[in-house]
């Protein structure tokens, strides 16, 4: 009983999602896993490799560029980028990587003007961490902003921090300090960007004359933005996932630097805005990332999804990458279960693993049984429920179409919050489709279903 529960406790803690794997990147990521951690190709469609395809583009492009990039939480997108980083490295780049739940509150509405300050403040801290506590012109980015701020703006109530580092800090943990900002900031968002350009310009310059290539690409990578989310009622929330919309499709000459190429990670959602949201960006697309290749194709409308061995397989092999020993517990069938009930979500197939880890000292022989797969499967599936009857009347149409389909953008933060709340999830075969999480299928109700099909 013992040797069960040391063992089952090794493979729980062999599956912590908050670790991604690093590349040879360690630097840019702490507490990350080694490379010998990823399976290639899991999230392949036959089209080709988007991370591949953004490291050529930016490699390829005389001029800098900002290029957007888009996974949900739980598609292993910080893995992902971090190998975007390697691939770029050894194309001889010089690359930046910054987490921005790190400098950016989350959960309240973006405006350009903070992003801008959040963006390049993150890009000051990570240039001074890499060359012994030296900035470019001597001088970091937030505490230009602050004297800026504190000379410039009329800031009315607002006091203040002390210094650059303060300022970061009280952008990302004060929401209430970051919203009289803003407020007192939006006559100012053309001095604020073009000093957010002059500092890129700067720095680029500042990092070749360090490693003496004046014509060294400089990349930044700005992981996390897909993460930003509302809390409160319906209203904030909307505010909150509308907000993000006019960064990226309003400010878009306001997110491009001379000489730096930026990359910038943006919620699922906007990949409803797509055709017209990648059009102002360098590669002329948005670059997604989808959920795990566990089905075969998009369906035809009213019928399910197809699985498919080589997904199944893959998820078995990255269960093998971080716990060999996995067949003591599971079998292959009830791996194979488990992948299928999580969608591809990598998050939510470790939940479940994890929970089955959980029961495996209190039964017998050690070998997961029926209920503790079911007890599993509703652990997760609990943290959805209940669903509203108009979300259920929504997602009875995605799972009979395969499609979102907006009516008008309006209904965007409807799509969002599915999207967020994982409710469905996003696929991509030659083709952009969607289904509803697997575990919520049985959980639609018929009335929500006829209204759908009518």
């Amino acid at each position: 009983m013992n040797d069960i529960r040391q063992q089952a406790k090794a493979l729980y803690n062999a599956l912590d999602m908050d670790k991604p794997i690093a590349f040879d990147q360690q630097g840019l990521v702490p507490h990350a896993l080694p490379e010998m951690f990823y399976v290639p190709g899991i999230h392949g469609d036959g089209g080709g490799d988007p991370v591949q395809e953004l490291a050529d583009q930016i490699d390829w492009s005389e001029a800098a560029g900002a290029y957007l990039f888009s996974g949900n939480r739980g598609t292993g997108k910080t893995t992902e980028l971090l190998r975007l980083a390697k691939l770029l490295k050894t194309q001889g780049c010089e690359v930046f990587y910054a987490d921005m739940s790190e400098f950016l509150n989350l959960t309240v509405r973006l405006e350009i003007s903070d992003f801008l300050v959040s963006v390049m403040g993150a890009l000051s801290e990570k240039i001074k961490a890499r060359f012994n506590d030296k900035s470019p012109g001597d001088r970091g980015y937030l505490e230009r902003v602050r004297d800026f701020l504190q000379t410039e703006v009329n800031l009315g109530e607002v006091t203040l921090p002390a210094g650059g580092v303060e300022l970061q800090l009280a952008l990302r943990d004060d929401p209430g300090f970051k919203m009289l900002l803003q407020k007192n900031t939006r006559g100012h968002v053309a001095q604020l960007a073009k000093q957010a350009k002059d500092f890129a310009l700067e720095a680029v310059q500042f990092i070749r004359q360090e490693r003496r290539n004046p014509d060294l690409k400089v990349v930044l990578i700005v992981d996390s933005v897909e993460r930003l989310r509302g809390v409160g009622n319906s209203e904030d929330i909307n505010e909150v996932f509308k907000s993000a919309e006019t960064v990226f499709s309003s400010h878009a000459d306001k997110l491009r630097f001379s000489g730096l190429s930026v990359v910038y990670t943006v919620p699922p959602y906007l990949s409803a805005l797509a055709g017209g949201l990648g059009a102002q960006y360098a590669g002329g697309r948005v670059y997604i990332l989808p959920s795990m290749h566990i089905y075969q194709c998009c369906p035809e409308p009213d019928q399910p999804p197809v699985c498919s061995e080589q997904g199944l397989s893959a998820m078995r092999n990255i269960l093998g990458k971080r716990f060999q020993d996995w067949e003591k517990f599971l079998s292959r069938e009830q791996v194979d279960r488990l992948a299928l009930s999580s969608g591809g979500d990598l998050r939510d197939f470790f939940r479940m693993v994890r929970q089955v880890c959980l029961k495996l000292p209190y039964i017998a022989d050690g070998k997961a049984d029926e209920a503790t797969l079911a007890q599993a499967e509703d652990a997760v599936r609990n943290d959805m429920l209940p669903i509203a009857e108009d979300d259920q009347q929504r997602l009875a149409h995605i799972a009979r179409t395969h499609d979102p389909k907006l009516a008008n953008l309006d209904e965007l933060p409807i799509v969002a919050r599915l999207l967020q709340g994982k409710y469905m999830l996003n696929y991509r075969n030659g083709q952009d489709w969607y289904d509803v999480h697997p575990l919520l299928r049985g959980k639609l109700s018929p009335l929500a279903g006829a209204i759908a099909n009518a």
